[in-house]
């Protein structure tokens, strides 16, 4: 994961922090935007043991301006905006993302006390909006859209396209199901598997796990009915994965070691829109496969707009799940 250094503008204060991150934000309170001199403070937070502050403590000023107000930790001779939140005391270090030297490996994930922002302050980017602060309880404002959604839509969607794609297979005969074509992976069947495999692979990371051997190709379940069980089983575990996931957690690093003894250390949104992509990507390949079967592909871009509604309706209520649509209601 590395080691993350900074500093303040003169250089008398040097820190450097063991990644990963929890999380970043942008804050647009009063006190922010004027210790800031700017719209924001863009800030990270990580635990205390990650920290160690290298040099320069006895140049660190610290003003609070009240009890209950996050502390403004500067420099005395640059003036550099360095630390926040509770410093020098507390479990998390609030660490300024510009005083860092280089990437940092996270980004903002969240705008907090998006009520109180400047009135040339406008906010664009999409990220959750959260009008007082931040906290696992909070609540953004009411429509705004968020990356947290999105990505448990993308594992809704997920299991509501493979169930669509496998149901079409099942009416491929077995023999053109398991007839080699010219395909990247040969069959319709180890094209299925494909996608299993490399799902379990990236969720037992995310989870904790220890990955296993890639092997492309390979084919672990011998017929279409094990496969569509094992392949429900995965989505519904990523859909899981999704549905507990919060802010910080979303933008922090997941870190995994495979059997191969090959770390990895990546963000967990961007894991996440990875499976995705290959799903999506191997899907198609299925898709023009089925066509080569004589089999018509279904119709796997239905899931996510109001128009589509009636025709997904049905299966999103047989497998449980939340239409994605705000308000959509099947005529």
């Amino acid at each position: 994961m590395g080691v993350l250094t900074g500093g303040c503008l003169c250089g008398g204060v040097r820190f450097e922090v063991a990644a990963p991150l929890l999380r970043a934000n942008h804050c647009h309170c009063s006190r922010c935007r004027r210790h800031s001199g700017t719209a924001v403070c863009t800030q990270a937070r990580v635990r205390r043991e990650q920290f160690r502050l290298l040099r320069g403590d006895e140049l660190i000023r610290a003003y609070q301006g009240g009890e209950g107000f996050a502390v403004k930790a500067f420099c005395s001779v640059c003036g550099s905006s360095l630390f926040g939140g509770t410093w020098p005391d507390g479990f998390q270090i609030s660490i300024r993302l510009g005083a860092f030297d280089g990437d940092p490996g996270i980004r903002p994930q969240f705008h907090s006390f998006a009520d109180s922002r400047a009135p040339w302050d406008e906010i664009t980017d999409g990220l959750p909006q959260y009008p007082a602060g931040y906290g696992r309880d909070a609540t953004p404002r009411d429509g705004s859209p968020t990356l947290l959604a999105h990505v448990r839509q993308m594992a809704a969607n997920n299991l509501w396209s493979n169930t669509r794609l496998h149901a079409a297979c099942a009416a491929v005969p077995p023999d053109e199901y398991f007839r080699e074509r010219v395909a990247f992976f040969r069959s319709i069947h180890a094209t299925l598997s494909h996608i299993l495999m490399i799902d379990a692979w990236y969720l037992a990371g995310l989870s904790g796990g220890r990955p296993g051997t890639v092997r492309y190709g390979a084919v672990e379940h011998a017929s279409l009915a094990e496969l569509t069980r094992a392949q429900e089983a995965s989505d519904r575990r990523l859909l899981a994965f999704c549905a507990a996931l919060d802010v910080a957690r979303l933008g922090s690093i997941a870190a995994w070691e495979d059997v191969d003894g090959d770390r990895h250390a990546e963000r967990v949104d961007l894991v996440l829109t990875h499976v995705f992509q290959h799903q999506i990507h191997h899907r198609g390949q299925a898709h023009a496969l089925l066509l080569q079967a004589g089999v018509a592909p279904p119709q796997l871009d239905e899931f996510f707009l109001a128009a589509d509604a009636p025709r997904r309706a049905d299966e999103v209520r047989r497998l449980g799940l939340d239409d994605p649509t705000p308000g959509a209601r099947p005529e």
